[in-house]
């Protein structure tokens, strides 16, 4: 047979069934009487058949309902919650409560209270609850309900914080755990002045700017933002430092934000409460410091995330001052929109905002510096909140007013243990979390007022999480605010108090790796500076850019966080890739065979939405080449461009290798030199020309000779014909000659001769 997390074998099994079936009997039994009873919440058993676990461990907490207070005529409730971490089974067992029978004396006492584990001499039990069968991994809740008669201090009458215990004994595990009740009969206690300081920031991210659909997420309902918003409500004594890169995400999307955005952003400016500006994407002012910079950065420009066509007509201007201040540092994002004669708006337009507190720094918990005053007043940031744990404020007396002087610089002192149960039940996930962290809050409190009768000036701060709700938020700030120890005060009232004098700073620089983080993000961004100007307009890079490392820089960022780390190596290679992306693209070697010409290598751009203008030098390892000048192109963007480098060859033939560099039009190497080997062979033109030349003159000459011997032969021939004409002419005289000849005889014979007649 087996059950989950357990089996059982053999012999065990009728034992098992004993043990599960006595267990079964007791549950239905209940406790034994005692002046409690209790309660638990549901359990799943798997099976009825239980064995007694081995390396018996189980924990405990301990919390009284009310937030911890307890007034005359109320039962004590408190609630024990027992977690089974092991991978077996427990039988059911019992939770005892008891009491401290010795009032707490201070803070400290409480502190040291809680977390000791010594035997408490004199304690007085307040009752028992059965504690059921607990599976492998599984937790319960016991209650246990002590009626107000049976409250053992319940005769007094002035208030006081008594710590009170629970033992858990279940097989052979035993677990303890202590919490306290504050004790209010409803007596005069001496009030404390209640400051609160609250962040509104989004989640954490490097992105610069937040996407509309995160924006619609934020600001839907129960969003982080709207939780934030929703607490406030009715508490305007709460101080609210904004973080601007939401109200500048918002607005670059102009008319396209998401309809909850813009609500947000109303509801946002007609808050009552003091508000002042966090740094943008609220960048960490001790790190910037600590790294070497001579004060915290601002953006420089937003430009590139504006649309045009999302500004006509022109979005509702909501929470913007009527003359808008500039930001320090900053440079104004293009105005313009070329062609159209409309005008977009300016980075300090898109970050105004109506603060009524201004000069103030507020950087993470335990992370400044006292060097870090100097800068950060220099810097306008006069006022720096800074959490008491960075100060030596546990180690006083008595609890010290919140303002505190160090230079030209005014310290407002957040109580660290204030702080952190005010966090605690502001981001509880239930009920009982909540009464766990009042619990403390109030026994806090109560001991502050109870240190004498002048009144304190607390400030409690937030951090950078969100409330689990916004009715947790407001359930919180109303107990806090309606605390018989507590009365509301604004942020100026509180810094109008007068300090402490042995308050003082204590140095708790951030750690070297951070730092070391910080200052690889900087040297990037330099980078990114100078590869910037082969653009038209850098800002539309260097903007993005210096927006990016602000949200890198961020307060959140400092938790623990492997992301974090993450997030810096993925920034540091999407700056890698954006500095190769305008390279030489490879060539093979190349041969030159005339004195002169130009040589073609092929640049490409990769930026998807920039074109860049670059300029392409090249220089010859030896003298056998001589370049003429660079060469200076525009590349359009995601595309190819083929740039001539123009060479001269001199005298001589032989290998040299050009060595090549892009460059910016400012004279900023682009990307990485490559080189090309070249094969010179200049006087192979002059010899092409003399073998040309000499090609032309025999085949002129072929020409002449062939002509003239064919004319000759063609003489010759004509000649010959003129022998045979000439012959056949003198064959034809000489016939005529003697046919003349005879016939001049034979004339001669037939003529009479003189005297012949006389014969």
């Amino acid at each position: 047979m087996s059950v989950p997390g357990f089996t059982l074998r053999g012999a065990r099994l009728p034992a098992a069934l004993i043990g599960a079936g006595v267990a079964i009997v007791t549950l239905l039994a209940g406790p034994a009487a005692s002046p409690a009873t209790a309660s638990s919440g549901p359990v799943s058993v798997a099976s009825a058949s239980v064995r007694t676990a081995t390396n018996a461990s189980v924990s405990a907490s301990l919390t009284a309902d009310n937030g911890g207070v307890l007034a005359p005529g109320q039962e004590l409730v408190a609630s024990v919650t027992v977690t089974n971490p092991t991978d077996a089974a427990y039988t059911a067992g019992s939770v005892g409560l008891w009491l401290d029978p010795q009032p707490q004396k201070s803070r400290a006492d409480l502190a040291s209270w809680l977390t000791s584990t010594d035997t408490v001499p004199g304690r007085v039990d307040l009752g028992t609850a059965t504690l059921p069968i607990l599976e492998p991994g599984a937790s319960v809740v016991v209650r246990v309900n002590v009626p107000a008669a049976a409250v053992p201090f319940a005769g007094r009458t002035t208030s006081a914080v008594y710590g009170i215990g629970a033992t858990v004994d279940i097989g052979p595990a035993v677990a303890n755990a202590r919490g306290s009740v504050v004790w209010n009969p409803g007596d005069a206690a001496t009030r404390s002045t209640v400051g609160v300081v609250m962040p509104i920031v989004s989640p954490s991210t490097g992105d610069g700017l937040i996407s509309a659909q995160e924006l619609a997420t934020y600001t839907a309902p129960n969003g982080v933002l709207t939780r934030d918003l929703d607490g406030l409500q009715n508490h305007a004594t709460v101080t609210v430092g904004i973080d601007p890169m939401i109200l500048a995400s918002i607005r670059v999307l102009g008319n396209t934000a998401p309809a909850s955005a813009t609500a947000w952003l109303d509801r946002l400016s007609a808050l009552p409460n003091d508000t002042f500006s966090l740094g943008y994407g609220d960048a960490d002012v001790a790190g910037q410091i600590q790294a070497g910079l001579p004060a915290p950065l601002q953006p420089t420009a937003l430009g590139y995330a504006l649309d045009p066509k999302n500004f006509s007509p022109t979005p509702t201007a909501i929470g913007e001052p009527q003359t808008p201040t500039s930001t320090p540092a900053a440079t104004p994002s293009p105005t313009p929109t070329p062609g159209t004669g409309q005008t977009l708006p300016t980075l300090d337009r898109l970050l105004a905002w109506n603060y009524t507190l201004r000069g103030i720094a507020w950087p993470g918990d335990d992370t400044l510096r006292s060097a870090d005053l100097a800068p950060l007043a220099a810097a306008g940031l006069g006022t720096v909140v800074v959490s008491g744990g960075n100060t030596n404020a546990d180690k006083l007396d008595s609890t010290p007013n919140a303002p505190q002087h160090s230079g030209s610089s005014t310290l407002a002192v957040s109580d660290q243990r204030l702080s952190e149960a005010l966090r605690q039940a502001v981001s509880a996930p239930s009920d009982l979390a909540w009464n766990a962290a009042m619990s403390k809050l109030n026994a806090q409190l109560q001991l502050v007022s109870a240190e004498g009768t002048t009144p304190r000036h607390l400030l409690l701060a937030l951090d950078r999480s969100w409330p689990s709700s916004g009715t947790q938020l407001q359930r919180t700030l109303d107990a806090l605010f309606t605390s018989p120890f507590a009365a509301p005060s604004t942020f100026p009232a509180l810094l109008s108090s007068a300090p402490s004098s042995e308050l003082a700073l204590t140095d708790a620089p951030e750690s070297q790796t951070r730092i070391d983080s910080i200052h690889l993000l900087l040297q990037d961004e330099k980078s990114i500076d100078e590869f910037a100007t082969i653009l038209s307009d850098p800002t539309t890079l260097t903007g993005q850019t210096r927006a990016q490392l602000l949200t890198l820089l961020a307060v959140s960022w400092q938790n623990p966080r492997s992301d974090w780390t993450n997030a810096v190596s993925g920034s540091r290679q999407a700056t890698v890739k954006t500095l190769h992306a305008v390279h030489i693209l490879p060539t093979e070697n190349v041969n030159l065979v005339s004195a002169q010409g130009s040589i073609p290598f092929t640049v490409s751009n990769e930026l998807s939405t920039e074109a860049v203008t670059v300029v392409l030098s090249a220089s010859p390892s030896n003298s056998r080449l001589e370049i003429d000048a660079p060469t200076t192109k525009t590349i359009p963007q995601d595309s190819r461009a083929t740039m001539l480098v123009p060479v001269k060859a001199k005298v001589g033939n032989g290998q040299v290798i050009l060595s090549l560099q892009l460059y910016s039009p400012t004279g900023v190497p682009i990307g990485d030199p490559s080189s090309v080997t070249v094969d010179v062979h200049a006087d192979w033109e002059g010899i092409g020309a003399l073998i040309f030349g000499g090609l032309l003159v025999l085949l002129f000459g072929f020409g002449i000779v062939r002509n003239i011997l064919r004319r000759r032969d063609q003489r010759r021939k004509g000649e010959g014909r003129e022998d045979e004409e000439g012959a056949a002419a003198d064959g034809d005289a000489s016939h005529e000659a003697t046919d003349d000849a005879s016939g001049d005889a034979e004339d001669a014979d037939t003529r009479p001769t003189p005297g012949g007649a006389d014969g």
